[in-house]
Protein backbone atom coordinates (compact mmCIF):
# COMPACT_ATOMS: atom_id res chain seq x y z
CA UNK A 1 0.00 0.00 0.00
CA UNK A 2 1.06 3.29 -0.69
CA UNK A 3 0.22 6.23 1.63
CA UNK A 4 0.88 10.02 0.17
CA UNK A 5 1.42 12.25 3.06
CA UNK A 6 0.86 16.10 1.79
CA UNK A 7 1.38 19.37 2.55
CA UNK A 8 -0.69 21.35 -0.69
CA UNK A 9 -4.13 22.07 -0.08
CA UNK A 10 -6.99 20.14 -0.79
CA UNK A 11 -7.69 21.59 -4.22
CA UNK A 12 -4.41 20.11 -5.30
CA UNK A 13 -4.95 16.35 -4.23
CA UNK A 14 -6.86 14.25 -6.27
CA UNK A 15 -8.78 11.74 -3.93
CA UNK A 16 -12.30 10.29 -4.57
CA UNK A 17 -13.18 11.00 -1.19
CA UNK A 18 -12.45 14.04 1.84
CA UNK A 19 -12.98 12.41 5.34
CA UNK A 20 -13.09 15.19 8.11
CA UNK A 21 -13.06 14.56 11.24
CA UNK A 22 -15.67 16.13 14.01
CA UNK A 23 -15.28 15.93 18.04
CA UNK A 24 -18.91 16.50 19.55
CA UNK A 25 -17.70 19.39 21.73
CA UNK A 26 -15.46 21.11 19.31
CA UNK A 27 -16.86 24.52 18.56
CA UNK A 28 -15.77 26.26 16.47
CA UNK A 29 -14.58 23.51 13.73
CA UNK A 30 -11.43 23.70 13.86
CA UNK A 31 -7.99 22.65 10.87
CA UNK A 32 -9.50 20.73 7.65
CA UNK A 33 -12.98 20.69 8.59
CA UNK A 34 -13.38 24.33 9.92
CA UNK A 35 -11.45 25.38 6.30
CA UNK A 36 -14.08 23.24 4.93
CA UNK A 37 -16.97 24.65 6.57
CA UNK A 38 -15.61 28.00 5.78
CA UNK A 39 -15.05 26.86 2.05
CA UNK A 40 -19.00 25.46 2.06
CA UNK A 41 -20.39 29.13 3.99
CA UNK A 42 -20.31 27.01 7.16
CA UNK A 43 -22.74 24.35 5.68
CA UNK A 44 -21.17 21.72 8.29
CA UNK A 45 -22.05 23.81 10.97
CA UNK A 46 -25.82 24.84 10.31
CA UNK A 47 -25.52 20.61 9.90
CA UNK A 48 -24.17 20.39 13.50
CA UNK A 49 -26.67 23.39 14.83
CA UNK A 50 -29.69 21.58 13.35
CA UNK A 51 -28.52 18.36 15.10
CA UNK A 52 -28.15 16.66 11.91
CA UNK A 53 -24.59 15.89 12.81
CA UNK A 54 -23.37 15.30 16.41
CA UNK A 55 -19.85 14.43 16.40
CA UNK A 56 -20.64 11.29 18.97
CA UNK A 57 -18.55 8.14 18.62
CA UNK A 58 -18.39 6.14 15.09
CA UNK A 59 -20.88 8.68 13.47
CA UNK A 60 -20.96 8.66 9.82
CA UNK A 61 -22.15 11.29 7.28
CA UNK A 62 -21.97 11.42 4.30
CA UNK A 63 -22.08 14.62 1.69
CA UNK A 64 -22.40 14.57 -2.06
CA UNK A 65 -19.61 16.78 -4.60
CA UNK A 66 -19.91 20.36 -3.58
CA UNK A 67 -18.76 23.29 -6.38
CA UNK A 68 -16.40 24.24 -3.46
CA UNK A 69 -14.86 21.03 -3.81
CA UNK A 70 -15.21 19.64 -7.05
CA UNK A 71 -14.67 15.79 -7.67
CA UNK A 72 -14.38 15.15 -3.91
CA UNK A 73 -17.28 13.29 -1.93
CA UNK A 74 -17.19 14.18 1.66
CA UNK A 75 -17.26 12.07 4.45
CA UNK A 76 -17.69 13.21 8.62
CA UNK A 77 -16.71 10.68 11.03
CA UNK A 78 -17.87 11.60 14.60
CA UNK A 79 -14.78 11.40 17.23
CA UNK A 80 -17.00 11.66 20.51
CA UNK A 81 -15.94 14.09 22.92
CA UNK A 82 -11.75 15.50 22.91
CA UNK A 83 -11.45 14.15 26.46
CA UNK A 84 -12.01 10.46 24.97
CA UNK A 85 -10.03 10.79 22.66
CA UNK A 86 -6.97 8.00 23.43
CA UNK A 87 -4.99 5.23 21.98
CA UNK A 88 -7.55 3.01 20.41
CA UNK A 89 -10.07 5.49 19.37
CA UNK A 90 -7.26 6.81 16.99
CA UNK A 91 -6.78 3.60 15.71
CA UNK A 92 -10.40 2.46 15.53
CA UNK A 93 -10.91 5.69 13.58
CA UNK A 94 -8.56 4.79 11.33
CA UNK A 95 -10.21 1.31 10.75
CA UNK A 96 -13.57 3.26 10.32
CA UNK A 97 -12.66 6.31 7.50
CA UNK A 98 -11.16 2.89 5.14
CA UNK A 99 -13.44 0.53 5.90
CA UNK A 100 -16.22 3.45 5.10
CA UNK A 101 -14.39 4.40 1.73
CA UNK A 102 -13.71 0.74 1.31
CA UNK A 103 -17.58 0.09 1.92
CA UNK A 104 -18.58 2.91 -0.70
CA UNK A 105 -16.42 1.63 -3.46
CA UNK A 106 -13.76 4.76 -3.12
CA UNK A 107 -9.81 3.96 -3.58
CA UNK A 108 -8.46 6.41 -2.33
CA UNK A 109 -9.11 9.01 0.42
CA UNK A 110 -7.59 12.01 1.79
CA UNK A 111 -7.60 13.87 4.89
CA UNK A 112 -5.66 15.78 7.89
CA UNK A 113 -4.42 14.30 11.26
CA UNK A 114 -6.85 15.10 13.89
CA UNK A 115 -5.77 17.53 15.76
CA UNK A 116 -3.38 16.40 18.68
CA UNK A 117 -5.66 15.97 21.82
CA UNK A 118 -5.11 15.11 25.76
CA UNK A 119 -1.45 15.07 25.56
CA UNK A 120 -1.12 13.12 22.36
CA UNK A 121 1.42 14.17 19.78
CA UNK A 122 1.49 14.36 16.00
CA UNK A 123 3.80 11.42 16.35
CA UNK A 124 1.65 9.25 18.60
CA UNK A 125 -1.93 10.23 16.43
CA UNK A 126 -0.16 9.60 12.90
CA UNK A 127 1.25 5.74 14.34
CA UNK A 128 -1.98 4.54 15.45
CA UNK A 129 -4.28 6.29 13.00
CA UNK A 130 -1.90 4.49 10.24
CA UNK A 131 -2.23 1.47 12.19
CA UNK A 132 -5.81 1.21 12.02
CA UNK A 133 -6.28 2.60 8.24
CA UNK A 134 -4.08 -0.05 7.10
CA UNK A 135 -4.84 -2.46 9.31
CA UNK A 136 -8.30 -2.47 7.80
CA UNK A 137 -6.95 -1.84 4.54
CA UNK A 138 -4.89 -4.97 4.42
CA UNK A 139 -3.47 -5.32 0.91
CA UNK A 140 -6.54 -3.96 -1.24
CA UNK A 141 -6.31 -1.47 -3.97
CA UNK A 142 -6.52 1.72 -1.26
CA UNK A 143 -4.70 4.78 -1.14
CA UNK A 144 -4.99 7.25 1.78
CA UNK A 145 -3.39 10.95 1.17
CA UNK A 146 -3.03 12.36 4.25
CA UNK A 147 -2.46 16.42 4.64
CA UNK A 148 -0.27 17.83 7.51
CA UNK A 149 0.48 21.19 8.09
CA UNK A 150 4.79 22.37 7.08
CA UNK A 151 5.00 22.47 11.08
CA UNK A 152 3.72 19.09 12.00
CA UNK A 153 5.19 16.87 8.42
CA UNK A 154 8.48 15.73 9.95
CA UNK A 155 6.86 14.09 13.23
CA UNK A 156 3.73 12.79 11.03
CA UNK A 157 5.90 10.86 8.89
CA UNK A 158 8.03 9.52 11.71
CA UNK A 159 4.64 8.48 13.35
CA UNK A 160 3.81 6.74 9.79
CA UNK A 161 7.46 5.18 9.62
CA UNK A 162 7.12 3.73 13.22
CA UNK A 163 3.41 1.66 11.85
CA UNK A 164 5.13 0.90 8.81
CA UNK A 165 8.49 -1.23 10.72
CA UNK A 166 5.13 -2.49 12.65
CA UNK A 167 3.18 -3.81 10.04
CA UNK A 168 6.30 -5.22 8.08
CA UNK A 169 5.50 -8.62 8.38
CA UNK A 170 1.31 -8.23 7.55
CA UNK A 171 1.20 -5.15 5.15
CA UNK A 172 3.95 -3.53 2.91
CA UNK A 173 3.76 -0.13 2.84
CA UNK A 174 5.03 2.63 1.13
CA UNK A 175 5.84 6.02 2.66
CA UNK A 176 5.87 9.06 0.05
CA UNK A 177 6.30 12.39 1.07
CA UNK A 178 4.71 14.74 -2.01
CA UNK A 179 7.12 17.17 -2.69
CA UNK A 180 5.53 20.94 -3.38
Amino acid sequence: MEIYVDKQGIDHIQCDLLGLWHFSDERPLKGLTGLVDWRLDAMISRLIISGKIQGFWGEKVLLGAMDALVGKELLIIGLGPTNEFEQSRIQDAGRLMARTALNLNLCSVCFALPASRRGLDTVAIAEHLLYGLVSEAGNTEFTPWIMCTPDEIDEAILGFQKTKITLKSSVETDIIQVKS
